[in-house]
């Protein structure tokens, strides 16, 4: 996330914005990752003191890096993962005398890891958790809450961003903290408001984090001292639908994409009130998390298919249907070089780090939406609860998972 000073894209270039959106829109999923992932492998440094990283974003490699791994997970290019390790062996190369990881780089050495010829034991899972280990040595925070207290000092909603990425890592490690770190970011997600820098990206990026790593519950959002007056009565499980509030409907600029604040203005910027990449980015990454958590409702492989509730399969059509969305706004937002812009309309700041973050968003709905994905590869069919199917073992796998 690099935005320091973010919404400066000005009402009054909305008309080119909105004729603008029909650039990539002829993109499909797999040419979009394949052109984004092409142009990071192109643009990295390969040798000299910057190898591994992309010039002039030397500060942010952790989306680049996660992003190459996603795409080489989806393609199967031993380029794109050739790529990710030299980056990745860069950021354990410099973090390693500052004895810190930034949020976006545990969650690239996470991805590296899962992609690794043995997940359970490689350099990658072992930098997390001698990371995460570390917070709690006597000559370092002595616990990980001493560590977190640093996020005080950061603004609210990219104290957010980092810290969704921080609980991810602690929960593939399984580290002894990881319920430390989820107090932090429903804590810090209750700070949350229109006066944010990035509200609507902080909800979420918390959304995605929150529930991949464990099912939303009744947990209420409130913090130790304050909360925003926006979360009064909000618990974890109500997220999903605030999230899926914020998305731009059809018939409205950037469709599909998100508003950036909560009362769908501009606030005091004057600027465009919806379509910015990091918004839909990771709003889109709520609403497929929100999505998994349905299909899981209603995977006859997990639940009997006579128990299954037909308000769950209509939610897991819903969810389908705003992650599909969501994608297509999304690959509005890249250009025919490969490039990602700050906004959807491909105006504004470019950074590599965005087409990192693309990459890492489009190829997790294409795994999910993927409809060439055959039966006995994972995919999850929509039970009819009403309907009693006659039991045929040649057609059932007991080994097949939810997408």
């Amino acid at each position: 996330m690099l935005s320091t000073v973010k919404r400066c894209v000005p009402i009054a270039c909305l008309v080119l914005l909105i004729i603008a959106q029909n650039v990539g829109a002829d993109l499909v999923s797999e040419e979009a990752i394949k052109l984004l992932a092409n142009r990071l492998d192109q643009s990295q440094e390969k040798e000299g003191p910057n190898k591994g990283l992309w010039l002039p974003d030397v500060l942010f490699a952790g989306p680049m890096t996660a992003g190459m791994v996603c795409a080489y997970e989806s393609t199967g290019d031993p380029n794109y993962w050739a790529a990710a390790d030299l980056a990745g062996y860069y950021i354990l190369w410099f973090s390693d005398p500052h004895g810190n990881l930034l949020g976006d780089e545990v969650y690239a050495f996470v991805q590296l890891s899962e992609n690794s010829e043995n997940p359970l034991e490689n350099v990658w899972r072992s930098a997390l958790e001698a990371w995460y280990f570390s917070m709690r040595r006597p000559d370092y925070e002595e616990s990980t809450r001493g560590y977190i207290q640093y996020f005080e000092e950061m603004e609210v909603s990219t104290a957010v961003f980092y810290i969704a990425q921080h609980m991810i890592g602690a929960y593939y490690v399984d580290d002894i903290d990881k319920g430390v770190w989820r107090e932090a970011l429903i804590e810090y997600l209750s700070y949350v408001d229109d006066e944010s820098a990035f509200p609507i990206m902080a909800l979420g990026v918390a959304t995605w984090a929150l529930a991949t790593t464990e099912p939303l519950d009744d947990t209420p959002i409130d913090g130790d001292y304050f909360s925003a007056p926006y979360w009064d009565g909000v618990v974890l499980s109500d997220l999903p639908e605030i999230l899926a509030s914020h998305q731009v409907p059809d018939g409205e600029p950037f469709a599909g994409s998100f508003y950036w604040r909560y009362d769908h203005t501009s606030g005091d910027t004057e600027g465009v009130v919806a379509g910015y990449t990091e918004d839909a980015i990771y709003g889109t990454l709520g609403l497929f998390a929100a999505a998994e958590r349905a299909r899981e409702a209603i995977d006859p492989n997990v639940v009997d298919p006579n128990a299954i509730d037909p308000n769950a399969v209509d939610a897991a059509m819903a969810w389908d249907v705003a992650v599909t969305a969501g994608r297509e706004a999304l690959l509005q937002g890249i250009d025919e070089e490969g490039v990602v812009f700050e906004h959807l309309s491909l105006a504004g700041q470019t950074h590599y780090a965005y087409a990192g973050e693309m990459l890492q968003v489009l190829c997790h709905i294409e795994r999910y939406l993927d409809p060439d994905v055959e039966e006995d590869e994972g995919s999850v069919d929509v039970v009819d609860p009403d309907v009693e199917e006659e039991p045929n073992s040649d057609e059932q796998d007991d080994n097949s998972e939810s997408t």
